[in-house]
């Protein structure tokens, strides 16, 4: 068992003491000034105009407040020299710490418009398809109703913003580089689904299709949705084609165990060699992120053989796809446990990325490979944060793995019964 770092609980009181110089919480900057600086830097930068002519990444933003009259629009990036760098998140981990990643979304300005998300219309929307359809930045002039002030929004799916503008007006000012295949999907109005399946298996990246189908530009009767509700829909959808191939391949030979952390996130996989099933066991350890208390807090998701979870959660969803694309690689099967362990290092959310990527990243390693559960259970003990004996207790993965009766041989008995039964009757 690893030991957790300490740090001393956040309050109101210990802030306005230290005033983000006396380091009294531990950490090694400020997030609150980190943030603010960053902001104060854009904000010189743009030097209250409400006309700016920059590129976006691309990158939009689709709120779901007030669902469904959302506010909607691109993200631009005053005076980057490569603003492809602004929304790349394959490439950003195990490179950019988290204050090189806080540095460089807050640098981003969001340019928002109310509109129905059933029915988007106008030349606000049309930009905001150009940006979301381009494979690569394009350069946007926009015209804000007040100078773009400093926003707030902090979400643990959403990567983080800088400063936010009511739009006025906004134009795409050169031609976005549209991808064949995709310009053809959206022509023919093939359903939402099946267009972000199709656009997967042919080679398009998740992020790419989060974008797109957030814009309103995929299916018979396109709306836009918002962001958040996007990321999830993506991994989902994707991921359950994945589980239809997966669940036909044999089970892997033997058990598995991968470790891996970044931005202050722990992430240890066991797969066990037996059919498909999956549990999710996120712990948020004392002081860290939305958790001030003195108790970790442990929150399970998971799912059988069916691959049908017991609760909708995005971090499930972002865990579930890149551990499918690995086996589906391997064409093997697998029971699996995963643990993310969220330590006061991870002080400010940054999007459910760094979990897709760290699990993509933990699962090109080399495993260790224990040789029984119980072996896997000591390894997985030594490194974790909390007790292993505490992470699995109520698992009912584990269970199953520990010699529970699995569904599939409960379903298999119930045949053989039928089938006895239709015998007799004949």
């Amino acid at each position: 068992m690893v030991q957790a770092t300490p740090l001393t609980r956040i309050t109101p009181s210990l802030c306005a003491r230290c005033k983000g110089v006396r380091r009294l919480c531990g950490l090694p900057r400020c997030p609150l000034l980190l943030r603010a600086a960053q902001q104060l830097r854009v904000s010189a930068e743009i030097a209250g105009r409400r006309e700016i002519y920059s590129p976006t990444p691309p990158s939009i933003l689709v709120g779901e407040r007030g669902y469904p009259s959302v506010s909607a629009g691109p993200n631009i990036a005053p005076g980057a020299e490569a603003p492809e760098r602004y929304e790349n998140p394959r490439e950003w981990w195990g490179r950019l710490t988290l204050e090189d990643i806080i540095r460089l979304r807050t640098s981003l300005v969001h340019s928002a418009a109310r509109m129905d998300a059933r029915r988007p219309s106008g030349r606000i929307a049309e930009a905001i398809r150009e940006a979301a359809l381009s494979s690569k930045p394009v350069y946007s002039e926009v015209r804000f109703r007040k100078p773009p002030r400093p926003s707030p929004l902090l979400d643990p799916m959403l990567k983080p913003i800088g400063l936010r503008g009511e739009v006025e007006e906004i134009r795409i000012s050169e031609n976005p580089a549209i991808p064949r295949r995709v310009d053809a999907v959206i022509e023919e109005k093939v359903p939402a689904r099946a267009a972000v399946v199709e656009l997967y298996l042919h080679g398009y990246d998740v992020y790419y299709l989060q974008r797109v189908l957030s814009a309103a530009l995929l299916g018979r009767s396109p709306r836009l949705v918002p962001t958040r509700w996007a990321i999830t829909a993506v991994d989902k959808t994707v991921s359950d084609t994945l589980l239809r191939r997966v669940r036909g391949y044999p089970e892997i030979p033997g058990y598995e165990v991968y470790h891996v952390e970044y931005l202050g996130n722990r992430y240890t996989i066991l797969l066990a060699p037996a059919q498909w099933s999956l549990e999710m066991v996120e712990v948020w350890l004392p002081h860290s992120v939305w958790m001030r208390g003195e108790k970790p807090y442990i929150y399970r998701v998971y799912e059988y053989w069916d691959g049908k979870a017991n609760d909708m959660d995005g971090g499930y969803y972002a865990i579930r796809l890149p551990l499918l694309e690995a086996l589906e690689e391997r064409r093997r099967q697998a029971a699996a446990i995963v643990v993310r362990e969220v330590t006061p290092s991870y002080y400010a959310p940054v999007g459910s990325w760094q979990i897709r990527e760290s699990i993509r990243n933990a699962l090109r390693r080399k495993p260790l490979k224990p040789r029984s559960i119980e072996e896997a259970v000591k390894i997985l003990d030594e490194l974790t944060i909390l007790p292993a004996e505490e992470l699995l207790r109520g698992s009912r993965v584990y269970a199953l793995l520990r010699g529970q009766k699995r569904i599939t041989d409960y379903l298999a008995m119930q045949r053989e019964s039928k089938r006895k039964i239709d015998d007799e009757k004949y």
